[in-house]
Order: structure tokens, then C-alpha cells, then sequence
């Protein structure tokens, strides 16, 4: 598989693509329902265009979980 540059995103472009703030990528990453990044380097994580469009894509609740009686 060729992955062209414009296709590599950095958490600043990511967050720009899911219209929330990075801390919101990074909070949601930390839980486990953000795609992990392909890489990490000193500068951050870095996505593929392709994982952030699937998740954007893909239906997830909305709001609070219900507590249980």
C-alpha cells in the first residue's frame, strides 16, 4: 500500500477533520474510542486521512451510558 503525504495527519489536521479541539482527539484516544495512530513520533501521533474518515463515518451513541440499577 503507497500512502501519499496528504494522507498522513497530524493531531492538529485531525482535529480540524472531526470539528472538535485536540484535547477532545486526546481524551478520546486515552479511552479507546479513537483509532490508535499508525505512528508516533516527537512531534505526536500521526493518522491516516482513511482511519479518521471510518470514525467519522461510524455510528457511536450518544451521550451517558444509562446507570444500572
Amino acid at each position: 500500500m503507497q500512502v501519499e503525504l496528504d494522507d498522513i495527519m497530524g493531531l492538529a489536521e485531525v482535529s480540524d477533520m472531526v470539528g472538535k479541539s485536540k484535547q477532545y482527539v486526546k481524551t478520546y484516544l486515552e479511552r479507546g474510542q479513537f483509532p490508535e495512530p499508525v505512528k508516533v513520533l516527537a512531534s505526536g501521533p500521526i493518522w491516516l486521512r482513511e482511519q479518521i474518515q471510518t470514525w467519522i463515518d461510524t455510528p457511536r451513541p450518544r451521550g451517558r451510558k444509562k446507570k444500572e440499577d
